[in-house]
Protein backbone atom coordinates (compact mmCIF):
# COMPACT_ATOMS: atom_id res chain seq x y z
CA UNK A 1 0.00 0.00 0.00
CA UNK A 2 1.30 3.60 -1.49
CA UNK A 3 -0.45 5.64 1.60
CA UNK A 4 2.40 7.26 2.76
CA UNK A 5 4.03 8.28 0.04
CA UNK A 6 0.67 9.43 -1.36
CA UNK A 7 -0.21 11.44 1.34
CA UNK A 8 3.28 13.23 1.46
CA UNK A 9 2.91 13.83 -1.92
CA UNK A 10 -0.45 15.74 -1.69
CA UNK A 11 0.29 17.73 1.25
CA UNK A 12 3.30 19.21 -1.14
CA UNK A 13 1.01 20.12 -4.14
CA UNK A 14 -2.47 20.75 -2.65
CA UNK A 15 -4.30 23.37 -4.82
CA UNK A 16 -5.36 26.08 -2.55
CA UNK A 17 -8.99 26.06 -3.05
CA UNK A 18 -11.39 28.33 -1.22
CA UNK A 19 -13.38 25.50 0.15
CA UNK A 20 -10.13 23.73 1.67
CA UNK A 21 -9.34 26.76 3.79
CA UNK A 22 -11.16 25.50 6.97
CA UNK A 23 -13.11 22.71 8.33
CA UNK A 24 -16.47 24.04 8.08
CA UNK A 25 -18.83 20.85 7.13
CA UNK A 26 -21.37 23.76 5.20
CA UNK A 27 -18.61 24.86 3.19
CA UNK A 28 -17.09 21.39 2.44
CA UNK A 29 -21.12 20.19 1.55
CA UNK A 30 -21.62 23.71 -0.46
CA UNK A 31 -18.46 22.51 -2.62
CA UNK A 32 -19.47 18.89 -3.10
CA UNK A 33 -22.67 19.21 -4.32
CA UNK A 34 -21.62 22.21 -6.94
CA UNK A 35 -18.40 19.82 -7.91
CA UNK A 36 -20.72 17.29 -9.14
CA UNK A 37 -20.80 16.62 -12.32
CA UNK A 38 -18.85 20.33 -12.40
CA UNK A 39 -15.25 21.44 -13.42
CA UNK A 40 -12.92 22.66 -10.72
CA UNK A 41 -12.56 25.88 -12.37
CA UNK A 42 -16.38 26.48 -13.24
CA UNK A 43 -17.35 26.01 -9.75
CA UNK A 44 -14.33 28.69 -7.80
CA UNK A 45 -16.57 31.72 -9.16
CA UNK A 46 -19.68 30.26 -8.13
CA UNK A 47 -18.94 28.93 -4.93
CA UNK A 48 -17.71 32.10 -3.96
CA UNK A 49 -20.50 34.13 -4.57
CA UNK A 50 -23.12 31.48 -3.19
CA UNK A 51 -21.06 31.83 0.32
CA UNK A 52 -20.84 35.83 -0.06
CA UNK A 53 -24.80 35.63 0.08
CA UNK A 54 -25.55 32.37 2.01
CA UNK A 55 -22.12 31.72 4.59
CA UNK A 56 -24.33 29.89 7.18
CA UNK A 57 -25.88 27.06 6.58
CA UNK A 58 -29.19 29.24 8.10
CA UNK A 59 -29.33 32.13 5.66
CA UNK A 60 -29.42 28.90 3.39
CA UNK A 61 -32.15 27.39 4.96
CA UNK A 62 -33.97 31.04 5.02
CA UNK A 63 -33.19 31.38 1.72
CA UNK A 64 -36.21 31.92 -1.32
CA UNK A 65 -35.98 29.08 -3.95
CA UNK A 66 -35.35 31.76 -6.57
CA UNK A 67 -32.08 33.59 -5.32
CA UNK A 68 -31.14 30.00 -4.65
CA UNK A 69 -31.65 29.17 -8.23
CA UNK A 70 -30.39 32.63 -9.57
CA UNK A 71 -27.50 32.31 -8.42
CA UNK A 72 -26.79 28.76 -9.56
CA UNK A 73 -27.71 29.80 -13.26
CA UNK A 74 -25.19 28.32 -15.50
CA UNK A 75 -24.03 25.30 -13.28
CA UNK A 76 -26.37 23.03 -14.32
CA UNK A 77 -28.19 20.25 -12.37
CA UNK A 78 -30.48 22.51 -10.79
CA UNK A 79 -32.33 19.69 -8.43
CA UNK A 80 -28.79 20.01 -6.69
CA UNK A 81 -29.63 23.64 -5.75
CA UNK A 82 -33.15 22.88 -4.57
CA UNK A 83 -32.05 19.67 -2.67
CA UNK A 84 -29.29 21.61 -1.16
CA UNK A 85 -31.62 24.30 0.22
CA UNK A 86 -34.17 21.53 1.30
CA UNK A 87 -31.22 19.87 3.10
CA UNK A 88 -30.46 22.91 4.73
CA UNK A 89 -33.71 23.36 6.16
CA UNK A 90 -33.51 20.08 7.44
CA UNK A 91 -30.65 20.37 9.06
CA UNK A 92 -31.40 23.26 10.58
CA UNK A 93 -34.45 21.30 12.15
CA UNK A 94 -31.23 19.58 14.10
CA UNK A 95 -30.73 22.46 15.33
CA UNK A 96 -28.10 23.16 12.96
CA UNK A 97 -25.21 20.25 13.36
CA UNK A 98 -24.43 17.93 10.83
CA UNK A 99 -24.87 14.44 11.71
CA UNK A 100 -21.48 12.47 12.40
CA UNK A 101 -22.62 8.75 11.08
CA UNK A 102 -23.03 7.63 7.82
CA UNK A 103 -26.40 6.52 8.16
CA UNK A 104 -27.59 9.93 9.88
CA UNK A 105 -26.28 11.95 7.18
CA UNK A 106 -27.31 9.89 4.53
CA UNK A 107 -31.13 10.87 5.64
CA UNK A 108 -30.40 14.69 4.18
CA UNK A 109 -32.08 15.18 1.49
CA UNK A 110 -29.50 15.49 -1.61
CA UNK A 111 -26.49 13.57 0.12
CA UNK A 112 -25.93 10.12 -0.78
CA UNK A 113 -22.90 7.61 -0.16
CA UNK A 114 -19.82 10.10 -1.97
CA UNK A 115 -21.40 12.83 -0.60
CA UNK A 116 -21.55 11.62 3.50
CA UNK A 117 -18.22 10.36 3.31
CA UNK A 118 -16.96 13.44 1.51
CA UNK A 119 -18.66 15.72 4.72
CA UNK A 120 -17.32 12.97 7.18
CA UNK A 121 -14.00 12.63 6.40
CA UNK A 122 -12.71 16.12 5.34
CA UNK A 123 -14.68 18.32 7.67
CA UNK A 124 -14.99 15.51 11.34
CA UNK A 125 -11.59 13.43 9.46
CA UNK A 126 -13.87 10.21 10.40
CA UNK A 127 -12.24 6.93 8.99
CA UNK A 128 -15.58 6.79 5.96
CA UNK A 129 -14.33 6.17 2.52
CA UNK A 130 -15.88 7.61 -0.46
CA UNK A 131 -15.57 6.81 -4.55
CA UNK A 132 -16.12 9.34 -7.57
CA UNK A 133 -15.33 9.29 -10.59
CA UNK A 134 -11.23 10.35 -9.77
CA UNK A 135 -10.97 7.58 -7.14
CA UNK A 136 -12.88 5.07 -9.63
CA UNK A 137 -9.99 5.97 -12.28
CA UNK A 138 -7.19 5.82 -9.80
CA UNK A 139 -8.51 2.71 -8.41
CA UNK A 140 -9.56 0.96 -11.91
CA UNK A 141 -5.60 1.38 -12.97
CA UNK A 142 -3.58 0.49 -9.64
CA UNK A 143 -5.48 -2.50 -9.33
CA UNK A 144 -5.90 -3.09 -12.76
CA UNK A 145 -9.52 -3.78 -12.43
CA UNK A 146 -10.84 -5.28 -16.11
CA UNK A 147 -14.34 -4.75 -16.02
CA UNK A 148 -16.84 -1.37 -16.85
CA UNK A 149 -16.76 0.86 -13.69
CA UNK A 150 -20.05 1.31 -13.26
CA UNK A 151 -20.46 -2.44 -12.63
CA UNK A 152 -22.38 -3.40 -9.51
CA UNK A 153 -19.14 -5.51 -8.97
CA UNK A 154 -16.85 -2.50 -9.65
CA UNK A 155 -18.82 -0.45 -7.12
CA UNK A 156 -18.52 -3.27 -4.35
CA UNK A 157 -14.93 -3.32 -5.54
CA UNK A 158 -13.91 0.31 -5.19
CA UNK A 159 -15.94 1.08 -2.34
CA UNK A 160 -14.10 -2.39 -0.18
CA UNK A 161 -10.81 -0.71 -1.05
CA UNK A 162 -11.85 2.71 -0.61
CA UNK A 163 -12.96 1.77 3.30
CA UNK A 164 -10.08 -0.49 3.39
CA UNK A 165 -7.06 2.44 2.74
CA UNK A 166 -9.30 5.10 4.84
CA UNK A 167 -9.45 3.03 8.10
CA UNK A 168 -5.85 2.60 8.25
CA UNK A 169 -5.15 6.22 7.47
CA UNK A 170 -3.36 8.81 9.62
CA UNK A 171 -5.52 11.06 8.35
CA UNK A 172 -8.59 10.35 6.75
CA UNK A 173 -9.20 13.78 5.91
CA UNK A 174 -5.67 14.05 4.16
CA UNK A 175 -6.29 10.94 2.35
CA UNK A 176 -9.38 11.21 0.73
CA UNK A 177 -8.39 14.60 -0.50
CA UNK A 178 -5.06 13.51 -1.67
CA UNK A 179 -6.71 10.16 -3.95
CA UNK A 180 -9.21 12.49 -5.47
CA UNK A 181 -6.40 15.27 -6.25
CA UNK A 182 -4.19 12.43 -8.10
CA UNK A 183 -7.34 11.22 -10.12
CA UNK A 184 -7.82 15.42 -10.94
CA UNK A 185 -4.03 15.82 -11.35
CA UNK A 186 -1.87 13.26 -12.51
CA UNK A 187 -3.96 9.60 -13.24
CA UNK A 188 -6.41 12.36 -15.65
CA UNK A 189 -8.88 10.36 -18.42
CA UNK A 190 -6.54 9.67 -20.99
CA UNK A 191 -3.43 10.15 -21.08
CA UNK A 192 -2.15 9.73 -16.75
CA UNK A 193 0.88 11.92 -16.02
CA UNK A 194 2.31 8.81 -14.51
CA UNK A 195 6.04 10.25 -14.10
CA UNK A 196 4.66 12.46 -11.61
CA UNK A 197 2.65 9.52 -9.68
CA UNK A 198 3.61 8.67 -6.27
CA UNK A 199 2.06 5.38 -6.56
CA UNK A 200 3.43 4.16 -9.87
CA UNK A 201 5.51 1.66 -7.88
CA UNK A 202 2.51 -0.56 -7.34
CA UNK A 203 -0.12 0.54 -10.07
CA UNK A 204 -0.79 -2.73 -12.36
CA UNK A 205 -1.79 -0.61 -14.91
CA UNK A 206 1.71 1.16 -15.03
CA UNK A 207 3.42 -2.20 -14.84
CA UNK A 208 1.35 -4.20 -17.40
CA UNK A 209 0.93 -0.47 -19.56
CA UNK A 210 -2.66 -0.65 -19.39
CA UNK A 211 -3.09 3.05 -18.63
CA UNK A 212 -4.54 4.20 -21.77
CA UNK A 213 -7.07 1.12 -21.70
CA UNK A 214 -8.29 1.51 -17.95
CA UNK A 215 -11.15 2.09 -16.86
CA UNK A 216 -13.29 0.74 -18.99
CA UNK A 217 -15.90 2.94 -19.35
CA UNK A 218 -19.65 2.63 -18.80
CA UNK A 219 -21.95 1.69 -22.51
CA UNK A 220 -22.78 5.68 -23.08
CA UNK A 221 -26.33 6.44 -24.41
CA UNK A 222 -26.69 7.50 -27.88
CA UNK A 223 -27.70 11.12 -27.64
CA UNK A 224 -31.05 12.30 -29.02
CA UNK A 225 -31.47 15.51 -31.01
CA UNK A 226 -34.04 18.10 -29.89
CA UNK A 227 -35.20 20.87 -31.98
CA UNK A 228 -37.20 24.01 -30.14
CA UNK A 229 -38.36 27.71 -31.98
CA UNK A 230 -38.36 30.09 -29.43
CA UNK A 231 -40.49 33.19 -29.35
CA UNK A 232 -38.87 36.47 -28.02
CA UNK A 233 -41.98 38.71 -27.73
CA UNK A 234 -40.79 42.30 -27.37
CA UNK A 235 -43.06 45.76 -26.84
CA UNK A 236 -41.96 49.08 -25.70
CA UNK A 237 -43.44 51.06 -22.58
CA UNK A 238 -42.97 54.07 -21.98
CA UNK A 239 -39.14 54.04 -23.62
CA UNK A 240 -38.64 50.49 -21.71
CA UNK A 241 -37.95 47.44 -23.26
CA UNK A 242 -39.95 44.74 -22.20
CA UNK A 243 -39.52 40.96 -22.96
CA UNK A 244 -42.53 38.16 -22.64
CA UNK A 245 -40.96 35.15 -19.98
CA UNK A 246 -42.51 32.01 -18.80
CA UNK A 247 -41.30 30.33 -15.81
CA UNK A 248 -41.01 26.27 -15.82
CA UNK A 249 -43.25 24.45 -13.42
CA UNK A 250 -42.73 20.29 -13.13
CA UNK A 251 -40.86 20.35 -16.79
CA UNK A 252 -38.12 17.43 -17.88
CA UNK A 253 -35.62 19.90 -17.97
CA UNK A 254 -34.91 23.16 -15.70
CA UNK A 255 -37.82 23.12 -13.49
CA UNK A 256 -38.10 26.75 -11.51
CA UNK A 257 -36.50 28.31 -14.12
CA UNK A 258 -37.27 31.29 -16.44
CA UNK A 259 -36.94 31.22 -20.58
CA UNK A 260 -38.79 32.56 -23.51
CA UNK A 261 -41.78 30.79 -24.75
CA UNK A 262 -40.88 28.03 -26.96
CA UNK A 263 -42.75 24.95 -29.54
CA UNK A 264 -41.05 21.39 -30.36
CA UNK A 265 -39.92 21.48 -34.22
CA UNK A 266 -40.45 18.08 -35.69
CA UNK A 267 -36.73 16.90 -36.49
CA UNK A 268 -37.75 15.89 -40.47
CA UNK A 269 -39.00 19.51 -40.81
CA UNK A 270 -36.45 21.84 -42.74
CA UNK A 271 -34.71 25.08 -40.57
CA UNK A 272 -36.04 26.84 -43.69
CA UNK A 273 -39.75 26.16 -43.07
CA UNK A 274 -39.38 27.75 -39.17
CA UNK A 275 -41.58 30.88 -39.90
CA UNK A 276 -44.46 29.02 -41.21
CA UNK A 277 -44.15 26.90 -38.25
CA UNK A 278 -44.42 29.61 -36.09
CA UNK A 279 -47.07 30.86 -37.96
CA UNK A 280 -49.28 27.71 -37.18
CA UNK A 281 -48.65 28.54 -33.51
CA UNK A 282 -48.98 32.27 -32.89
CA UNK A 283 -50.50 33.38 -36.05
CA UNK A 284 -49.99 35.38 -39.31
CA UNK A 285 -49.78 38.57 -37.79
CA UNK A 286 -46.63 38.90 -35.98
CA UNK A 287 -43.21 39.41 -38.22
CA UNK A 288 -41.11 36.95 -37.21
CA UNK A 289 -37.54 38.19 -36.98
CA UNK A 290 -34.64 35.34 -36.59
CA UNK A 291 -31.93 35.28 -33.94
CA UNK A 292 -28.76 33.08 -34.30
CA UNK A 293 -29.45 29.81 -33.57
CA UNK A 294 -28.47 28.52 -29.47
CA UNK A 295 -27.35 25.75 -28.88
CA UNK A 296 -27.08 23.33 -25.53
CA UNK A 297 -26.41 19.53 -24.03
CA UNK A 298 -28.07 17.76 -21.05
CA UNK A 299 -28.76 14.66 -20.17
CA UNK A 300 -27.84 12.62 -23.10
CA UNK A 301 -29.76 15.27 -25.43
CA UNK A 302 -28.28 17.41 -27.88
CA UNK A 303 -31.08 20.59 -28.08
CA UNK A 304 -30.82 23.37 -30.92
CA UNK A 305 -33.26 26.27 -30.63
CA UNK A 306 -34.23 28.72 -33.40
CA UNK A 307 -35.02 32.18 -31.38
CA UNK A 308 -37.27 34.90 -33.21
CA UNK A 309 -37.66 38.18 -31.93
CA UNK A 310 -41.32 39.20 -32.58
CA UNK A 311 -42.54 43.12 -32.00
CA UNK A 312 -45.64 43.23 -30.36
CA UNK A 313 -47.72 44.94 -27.60
CA UNK A 314 -50.28 41.78 -27.30
CA UNK A 315 -49.75 37.79 -26.42
CA UNK A 316 -51.01 35.05 -28.20
CA UNK A 317 -53.68 33.31 -25.54
CA UNK A 318 -52.70 31.14 -23.75
CA UNK A 319 -49.35 31.98 -22.81
CA UNK A 320 -47.82 31.91 -19.53
CA UNK A 321 -45.49 34.28 -18.06
CA UNK A 322 -45.56 38.52 -17.87
CA UNK A 323 -43.32 41.38 -19.23
CA UNK A 324 -39.70 42.07 -17.84
CA UNK A 325 -37.28 44.86 -18.62
CA UNK A 326 -33.58 43.21 -19.25
CA UNK A 327 -33.28 44.70 -15.78
CA UNK A 328 -35.19 42.39 -14.06
CA UNK A 329 -34.73 39.73 -16.15
CA UNK A 330 -30.67 39.36 -15.50
CA UNK A 331 -32.14 38.92 -11.53
CA UNK A 332 -34.14 35.95 -12.44
CA UNK A 333 -32.83 32.22 -12.49
CA UNK A 334 -32.62 31.53 -16.52
CA UNK A 335 -31.76 28.38 -18.32
CA UNK A 336 -28.77 27.74 -20.03
CA UNK A 337 -30.42 28.12 -23.69
CA UNK A 338 -32.22 31.81 -22.35
CA UNK A 339 -29.23 33.19 -21.09
CA UNK A 340 -27.84 32.33 -24.79
CA UNK A 341 -30.98 34.17 -26.64
CA UNK A 342 -31.30 37.22 -23.65
CA UNK A 343 -27.40 37.85 -24.54
CA UNK A 344 -28.56 38.41 -28.53
CA UNK A 345 -31.21 40.92 -27.31
CA UNK A 346 -31.63 44.67 -27.98
CA UNK A 347 -30.47 46.85 -25.01
CA UNK A 348 -28.96 43.74 -23.18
Amino acid sequence: MDMDSLNLWYQKIARPLPWRENHDPYRIWVSEIMLQQTQVETVISYYLRFLKRFPTLKSLAESDEQEVLTLWSGLGYYRRAKNLRKGAQYLLSLRGEFPRTRDEILRVPGIGPYTAGAILSIAFDLPEALVDGNVQRVFARYFGFQESVQSSKAQKFFWSKAQTWVNTATSPRIHNQALMELGSLICKKGTPLCHQCPIKPSCVAFKKNLQQKLPIPKNRKPSQEVHWLAAVFHKTLRGKDLYWLKQNIGTQWWDGLWEFPRVDKPLKQKWNDSVKFLEKTYGKDFHYIPLNHAQHSVTHHKIRVAPYLIHTSKIPSPIDGKWLTPDQISQLPLSALAKKIFRQLPMC
